[in-house]
């Protein structure tokens, strides 16, 4: 669910690639960076080990235009490699705004092409939700190889209803279209869920003044700090929804000073949920008048 950063007036929101081991989905992702001006992306990080490393970074296209003032930034994400646990996966897929589905179009891909597409419908129904009802793109990587599988039989054979893009980590093709397709698609959902909010911005999670992919490799200090690891490093759980009902604001304990500095936790409730966020304020002396 897009994260809504009032201080940058910037809404980021998430994009996952998903699909089977060597699939290719870090490649692809590689081949976007490399692909996009430098000044409207930020650097690909990684965090983990060799076998369930991920991949992430952010953009920013500027002819996309703002949503209720604020401009859209998204953060692409991908696990390369075969992905030990489970959760790993889960934890990246969390609160996705966006999927593409990278299928393996090479005679051998299909067995676990097949598998890797019932584990994300699993585990979107894991999250209470329908897969059909986000943003949805399917590449078929490996399109380029003689006897690759053709998009649409791989399409009817996995049941998508959905277009499928041919697709080459080789030669780019069809990567940026899937992506700016998805792009496309997330956009318009921010703006009708804005739309249907009036002129509020309480469709988006709760603003906690920092993107999603700055959180990735470091504990959160909300009060649920319940996380997941990839290749050993924490993963950060995203900001549950802020709706039902109007937010209550609630001071827990008693602030700290020291150091110049006053440091305080705010709990958030609403519609029965409670988030906690950690506030420090600055202190400095009022200069002297005159």
């Amino acid at each position: 669910m897009a994260l809504l950063n009032s201080a940058k007036r910037e809404i980021n929101a998430k994009i996952v690639f998903f699909g089977a081991p060597l699939s290719g989905k870090a490649t692809l992702l590689r081949h976007i960076h490399g692909k996009l001006k430098q000044e409207h992306r930020g650097p690909l990080k990684t965090v983990g080990g060799h076998r369930d490393r991920l991949f992430f970074f952010d953009v920013m296209p500027p002819e996309l235009g703002e949503v209720n003032g604020s401009r859209v930034r998204f953060h692409l994400y991908t696990v390369q490699g075969e992905v030990a646990d489970l959760a790993t996966w889960k934890m990246v897929l969390k609160g996705a705004d966006g999927v593409v589905f990278v299928a393996d179009a090479s005679p051998g891909g299909f067995a676990g092409t097949r598998r890797s597409l019932e584990d994300l419908r699993e585990i979107f129904r894991g999250y209470g939700q329908d897969l059909s009802t986000l943003p949805f793109e399917m590449v078929c990587n490996k399109s380029d190889l003689p006897d690759a599988v053709s998009a649409d039989d791989l399409r009817c054979e996995l049941g998508v209803d959905a277009v499928a893009l041919p697709c080459s980590a080789v030669t780019g093709e069809g990567i940026l279209s899937a992506l700016s397709r998805v792009v496309s698609s997330v956009i318009r959902n921010l703006r009708a869920r804005q739309a249907s909010d009036g002129e509020g911005v309480e469709g988006f999670t709760a603003d906690v003044g920092e993107p999603p992919g700055d959180g990735v490799a470091r504990q959160s200090e909300r009060g649920d700090t319940a996380s997941s690891a990839v290749g050993g490093q924490p993963v950060s759980p995203e900001v549950p929804v802020i709706g039902g009902g109007e937010p209550e604001l609630h001071l827990v304990g008693t602030p700290t000073v020291s150091d110049g500095g006053c440091r305080m936790t705010l709990a958030v409730r609403a519609g029965g949920r409670e988030s906690r966020y950690t506030l420090t304020i600055a202190l400095a002396p009022e200069p002297a008048a005159g």
